[in-house]
């Protein structure tokens, strides 16, 4: 690389925080750019903003103009900015490095204090149940943790088959896992509970409601849908910073996925389209978590 451009790249990237010129010439990390290197997946993040968040953002209006109130996830700015028909997650498949990246930013993002999975295993009375199914559960942390804390529940975790052919191999008790494609009919009927953590905000409402109804077949009464996702706050009810957070994720499903992040409300109003007998009974969010609990149950 020439010096003269490495050197002005270097003092823009000063500029903006991510290393410090402590003397004339001389570069040294910040608290960013060690983060960067140190934090694991944090590399992965910054790619799946860059490349996939930032390069569809400024076609959103396109797209809005294009497909008015589409909810199709292949109707989207990332389609316009990408030149493709695909959805978001058939590109990712196409391209193994690309999946990685995304699969190694998710990681990052849950691994967030908010995010940790102690908030879905403390923060719902688990011990209840008897049987749950963990519906696009990956490869089981969350369940093998609910599991330790409740030795008598017994757990399936579900996901596509590529997924759970690369789930841990070591024999966890009372957890077991089986393919499944969550838009076609749930196999499991005996389940007393049926969880999906930050699986809807994925998905448009039209899709949502297909999920759910997929699962209808499967509930006895007094069954149980535990969602967990963002519940968007009333404004001013968070910080600023907050408040740019949760919208900042909103805006990325709708460029992404044609999906969104919803208010209680809307959660509420999901539920009931889905089917007259399901009903929500609590909503809440734990405190210091990012996301909160939508608990429905099965009145048929």
């Amino acid at each position: 690389m020439n010096v003269n451009d490495a050197e002005r790249i270097m003092r823009h990237a000063v500029s903006q925080g991510i290393f410090l010129e402590p003397e004339p010439g001389v570069i040294a990390h910040s608290a960013i750019s060690q983060a960067i290197v140190n934090v694991p997946n944090t590399d992965a993040m910054m790619s799946n903003i860059l490349d996939n968040m930032w390069t569809s953002a400024p076609r959103i209006v396109d797209a809005m103009a294009k497909w008015p109130g589409s909810e199709e996830p292949n109707e989207t700015a990332f389609n316009i900015a990408h030149h493709t028909s695909a959805t978001f997650f058939e590109e990712l498949a196409k391209n193994e490095e690309r999946a990685r990246i995304f699969a190694g930013s998710m990681t990052w993002l849950q691994s967030a204090p908010p995010m940790r999975p102690s908030f879905a295993v403390e923060g719902y009375d688990w011990s209840v149940h008897k049987k749950m199914v963990d519906v696009g559960g990956s490869h089981g942390v969350i369940a093998r943790e609910i599991v330790e804390k409740n030795p008598s529940m017994k757990i399936v975790v579900q996901d596509r088959p590529e997924v759970v052919e690369c789930a841990p191999k070591d024999v966890v008790e009372n957890v077991e896992w089986a393919a499944h494609d969550f838009f076609t009919e749930q196999p499991i009927k005996d389940a007393d509970v049926y969880f999906l953590r930050w699986i809807l905000h994925d998905f448009s409402d039209k899709y949502c409601i297909k999920i759910l109804r997929a699962l209808v077949p499967a509930l006895k009464k007094g069954a149980r849908i535990v969602l967990m996702e963002h519940i968007l706050p009333e404004p001013g009810t968070i910080s600023a910073y907050q408040q740019r957070l949760v919208l900042g994720f909103d805006m990325c499903m709708k460029e992404l996925f044609n999906a969104k992040e919803r208010t209680e409300k809307e959660w509420r109003a999901l539920i009931r389209d889905t089917h007259d007998h399901l009903k929500v009974v609590d909503v809440y969010t734990p405190e210091g978590s990012q996301l909160g609990f939508i608990v429905t149950e099965w009145e048929g």
